[in-house]
């Protein structure tokens, strides 16, 4: 699974360990908030077509099928693309940074310097606790690149199983990086 980092790992750079996100955490976060989009663009046709506005010809109800159809059809694209990006998808730490895989058509790389990490933040939410498969995300952040609770930032390694003994492994090998320099 090293091999996947070799396009872009510097010459005496070695990956230390590998982490492939949740499926089900991936799988089940992207449904329900596509979902929801689509509920709502739904009920919105739905009103359309049982409440039309005034000197309008109400439509027959049975057109309700096809915002149904759309939002089934919708929802199996993004579930599509979702396999895409999970199949792409992997984190890793070396001995000179944290990197980020990730893409749905081609591949692309984020990483952060472990030397410029200062600041962790570790994740549980809702849609974590409903998996029950003990995930979470992990961000790492930078005076570059700092962390920010509405607009995100940093770079995540997002749905890893058991995030706190992940962030515990991580950080010691950061900080015993960095006392070694």
């Amino acid at each position: 699974m090293d091999k996947i980092f070799e396009p872009i790992l510097d010459k005496n750079e070695k990956i230390m360990e590998v982490f492939k996100p949740n499926r089900a955490k991936v799988f089940l976060s992207s449904f329900i908030s596509s979902f929801l989009f689509l509920l709502f663009m739904f009920a919105i046709a739905c009103l359309a077509i049982f409440v039309p506005e005034e000197g309008v010809t109400p439509i027959n109800p049975i057109w309700v099928l096809v915002p149904v159809g759309i939002l089934i059809v919708l929802e199996a694209i993004i579930l599509i693309f979702t396999a895409m990006y999970y199949k792409k998808t992997y984190f890793a730490y070396s001995n000179k940074r944290v990197i980020v895989r990730t893409g749905i058509i081609g591949v692309d790389y984020k990483s952060l310097d472990i030397k410029m990490i200062g600041a962790f933040d570790v994740n549980v939410s809702f849609i974590d606790k409903l998996v029950h498969k003990n995930t979470g995300s992990i961000r790492f952040g930078s005076m570059s690149s700092p962390i920010n609770n509405q607009t995100g930032g940093g770079v995540v390694f997002a749905s890893i199983t058991n995030p706190y003994e992940t962030y515990k492994k991580i950080k010691e090998y950061i900080e015993e990086s960095k006392s070694n320099s």
